[in-house]
């Protein structure tokens, strides 16, 4: 994997070279292999970002990469150019159905490899009439993958990112000039103070022209949604999601020497686990989790079940203290629903990485398609099916802010592709052809996600095993608790932050979690509220690595000076 950064002025005067650079400087954590770069339509690759010539070269518009090479042994970024050199293209993530693109070109543009990067310039190439937005526009929907691409005709930049936002992209446009990148740091790196960082949409494209930002949609996620075509039958929703979901694995999967797989012992990790290994591709589990974690004895008891190769990585408070800020960072958020949900996923990652995996699996994505939540059966029980669909469709669609994003940057951050594959866009509309009845009983049905564990035991797992209840990734893991015990150690609690005026929901703008945005009405409110304490802690460590956003800053200075005022803790 690797990330890009590029920025698109309204006239070619001033430095834009060295703006590029200051953005493709922040990125290096990411181990590049190789730097790429094009300014005023001038191509540079070298192994460095030292050897790269930033201001040699005058233009407008300007992008740049950092690359990883994968397991393929492929260098993901590398800026491609067309024949004549009139389009540049960078290309971040995978294209899945390259073959089936590269079939379907005509003789006279056929790409010179099947590299995923060149076969969709040349797809650009063939529509391009001097309109850039039209042509990228025509070849978008033809892609069938998870990425973002950046591409030039040195008129016009237009950026996009796929269709579910499994990988992310952010722009900040100024009044004489834009950048974007796909890392929000690259950005913070150049942007002045109060300056926004907007997300590019899933499924959208951005036309920059130096003087704003104009967005499109290139695909309607409502087409592949057929509420009244449902699925009744069990035997034949078995049939319709086996045939998908064992495609999804298989794509991702299919040209890799090894994976490999985050692992819990859930049943969402324990059936990609299970098809993995029936499909004969060499894998490896990573389980982590603070001491006394419930889910490390069941992953290794699972593991141990079904012959997973299995790595767990226990980890120490003060071990947990240390990593904390380097959490933050990686995934450019300081929430306690954000950063909880990570610290897991990043010691496992970490692991992963140094056991030198290059691609990693995770089960995200099927408690929103099919009813994980325990709220959702509460919701069946007060307000029907229609309303449950209804919040498990948004919650589906939300995916790219509130998991996506925070995991593929946790990933990238260690040199790893995460792959997703329950939210494959075919697998999404399946879930969503099959009748909510299969998946929730009426009457405090506390198992759900009922389709996808009688397909698990259709596979072969033991039903004991597929129908067994599992904690919150956050809880199963012991995060919660830990969190809650430093935030205690270091003086914070609840009542002297409440007494000095402090507000997690000040510090935290943005709702993120189906718990946090509305599930919280309908189950075990204090188990999902944010707690002041542990937010005030997260602030503090954010503060204290310059990623605190600058309303959430001044709410913890304020705090802080009073608690210092009343010489409740030292500073």
């Amino acid at each position: 994997m690797g990330g890009m950064a590029g920025v698109v002025k309204e006239s070619d005067e001033g430095d834009i070279g060295d703006v590029l650079k200051q953005m493709m400087g922040t990125m290096r954590h990411r181990e590049a292999d190789e730097v790429g770069i094009v300014i005023g339509g001038i191509a540079q690759r070298r192994k460095r970002l030292e050897d790269l010539d930033f201001n040699g070269t005058k233009g407008r518009i300007a992008f740049g990469h950092v690359s990883l090479v994968t397991s393929d042994g492929a260098k993901k970024l590398r800026p491609v150019q067309s024949k004549n050199k009139q389009l540049n293209l960078l290309h971040y993530g995978q294209i899945y159905n390259v073959r089936e693109l590269l079939a379907t070109l005509n003789d006279d543009d056929k790409a010179e490899t099947d590299d995923a990067r060149e076969v969709v310039l040349r797809l650009i190439e063939e529509h391009y009439e001097g309109d850039l937005a039209t042509a990228v526009k025509k070849v978008l929907p033809k892609l069938d993958g998870v990425y973002c691409l950046a591409v030039t005709d040195n008129k016009q930049m237009v950026i996009t990112r796929d269709k579910i936002g499994l990988r992310q992209l952010y722009f900040s446009p100024t009044s004489d000039h834009v950048t974007f990148a796909s890392e929000k740091k690259s950005l913070m790196a150049v942007s002045e103070n109060g300056t926004e960082i907007q997300r590019l949409m899933p499924g959208h494209l951005a036309i920059l022209d130096g003087t704003g930002v104009q967005e499109l949609p290139f695909w309607d996620p409502e087409s592949i949604r057929r509420a009244d075509a449902y699925i009744t039958d069990k035997e034949k929703a078995l049939e319709v999601y086996a045939h998908v979901l064992t495609a999804a694995i298989r794509k991702r999967i299919a040209d890799k020497d090894r994976v490999g797989i985050v692992f819990s012992g859930g049943i969402d990790s324990l059936l990609l686990a299970y098809l993995v290994q029936k499909m004969g591709i060499p894998f490896t589990c990573y389980t982590a989790g603070v001491e006394g974690a419930p889910d490390i004895e069941w992953a290794r008891s699972v593991a141990e079940r079904f012959h997973f190769p299995l790595k767990i990585k226990t980890i120490g408070m003060e071990e947990l203290e240390r990593h904390i800020p380097h959490i933050i960072t990686a995934i450019e958020d300081h929430s306690l629903n954000q950063v909880e949900a990570a610290i897991a996923l990043y010691f496992a990652t970490r692991m992963a990485h140094e056991e030198g995996e290059h691609v990693i699996l995770t089960g995200q994505g099927a408690d929103e398609l099919f009813g994980g939540y325990p709220w959702y059966s509460t919701i069946v029980d007060q307000e029907g099916y229609d309303s449950f669909e209804q919040y498990s469709w948004e919650d589906a669609l939300l995916g790219y802010k509130e998991t996506f994003e925070r995991e593929n940057k946790i990933a990238t951050a260690h040199g790893l592709e995460m792959s997703v594959p329950y939210v494959d866009p075919a697998v999404i509309e399946v879930a969503f052809q099959i009748s909510p009845e299969l998946k929730i009983r009426r009457g405090n049905d506390r198992i759900q996600k009922r389709i996808h564990r009688e397909f698990a035991v259709l596979m072969g797992i033991p039903e004991e095993i597929a129908f067994r209840k599992k904690e919150a990734a956050q809880h199963g893991a012991n995060v919660h608790t830990a969190l809650e015990e430093l935030a205690g150690r270091a003086g914070f609690t609840d009542a002297l932050l409440l007494d000095v005026g402090y507000d997690p929901d000040r510090s935290v703008i943005e709702k993120l979690g189906s718990s946090s945005r509305y599930g919280f009405r309908y189950g075990d409110h204090h188990l999902w509220k944010p707690q002041a304490q542990m937010q005030y802690y997260l602030d503090s460590r954010a503060a204290a690595v310059g990623f605190l956003p600058p309303a959430a800053l001044t709410l913890w200075n304020e705090a802080r000076y009073a608690l210092e005022s009343e010489r409740v803790v030292q500073s």
